[in-house]
């Protein structure tokens, strides 16, 4: 037996008897922005434009569903309550953004296969302008009442457009509003790189993107936790940093001592961060300022990304 709590957030308009939310109206947008910057795109980087359109036909619905099945793994307290059913009511809302990038790769693997192009050039083309689509999805979340954490204690953080008030009328700091300037920056930059060695802008955009994704997700106090003190995307994106530096590495043939510096500084980088997840949780220290915690993180994910860079441009001046 299946039961739901209906929606809770306003509808702005109908659409055909169909009410239209802000998520809704910013993903549709965003993917058609999408769309028309990788169709622009496809002539400089030797993608066809089939190749782009069979990529949007794949990721629309991969995207969606494991976005969702990600979303509801780490939640399975709430298909317990609701029922089996509630992880096909795409219409309740609710996604990952981890099941949103496996879709991407999942996709685009898939179109690789059929239309036999590069891996890399079909991400060169379709990512900036899918970083557009989640800043406008970000910039929907941010803007409303949905996907916000607990309010900071710093009070330098406590500004808009990072901070709203909230239904107390208190300051709350709205993460997905940093995340979506991140994206929107990244993809304009992006945007910019038409030309450049293949995988050089994709890659530049997803380091861009999963280093920013840790330092915003550290700001967030809820209760979607890895062992109390850090969330699921900040490990994802770690992870998704470190792979791409491994790739990089092996592209590149770099030699053993390279591969312990660079490693090296990304471990150390993680531990850092971890430690300051503690320190902000005041599971260590309750006396270390959050400020100075704030800032060793954003340090930390800095030098992360600083060396994954570094290995991207080496890897693709050797193709």
């Amino acid at each position: 037996m299946y039961y739901f709590t209906e929606p809770t957030h306003e509808a702005l308009f109908t659409l055909l008897g169909m009410p239209v939310y802000p998520y809704a109206l910013a993903a549709a947008v965003g993917a058609l922005i999408a769309l028309f910057m990788a169709l622009s795109r496809a002539k400089k980087t030797g993608i066809s434009a089939s190749a782009v359109m069979s990529f949007a036909i794949f990721a629309l619905p991969l995207c969606a569903l494991l976005a969702r099945f990600v979303f509801c793994a780490c939640r399975v307290v709430d298909v317990l309550d609701f029922g089996f059913g509630y992880i096909f009511r795409l219409d309740y809302g609710g996604f990952s953004i981890i099941g949103a990038a496996l879709g991407v790769l999942l996709s685009a693997w898939i179109v690789k296969k059929i239309h036999r192009i590069s891996f890399a050039g079909l991400l060169d083309t379709v990512l900036p302008g899918l970083l557009i689509l989640l800043a406008a999805c970000r910039l929907a979340e941010g803007s409303t009442t949905n996907g916000t954490g607990l309010e900071i204690q710093s009070e330098a953080l406590q500004f808009m457009p990072l901070a709203r008030q909230g239904l107390y009328s208190d300051m709350t700091y709205a993460v997905y509003m940093g995340e979506a300037l991140t994206a929107l920056v990244a993809g304009m930059m992006t945007q910019a790189m038409c030309g450049r060695p293949r995988g050089l802008s994709a890659g530049t955009g997803a380091i861009i993107v999963c280093a920013a994704q840790i330092v915003w997700e550290s700001a967030r106090r809820d209760e979607v936790l890895i062992i109390s003190f850090v969330r699921y995307a900040m490990v994802f994106s770690a992870l998704v940093l470190l792979v791409m530096l491994i790739i990089c590495l092996r592209r590149s043939e770099a030699a053993p001592r390279r591969w312990i510096q660079y490693i090296g500084v990304f471990m150390l980088g993680v531990v850092v961060v971890g430690v300051c997840e503690f320190l902000i949780d005041g599971k260590i220290w309750q006396n270390m300022p959050i400020w100075l915690c704030y800032l060793l993180d954003v340090f930390s994910v800095t030098a992360m990304a600083v060396i994954c860079l570094r290995a991207l441009h080496t890897a693709c001046s050797k193709k």
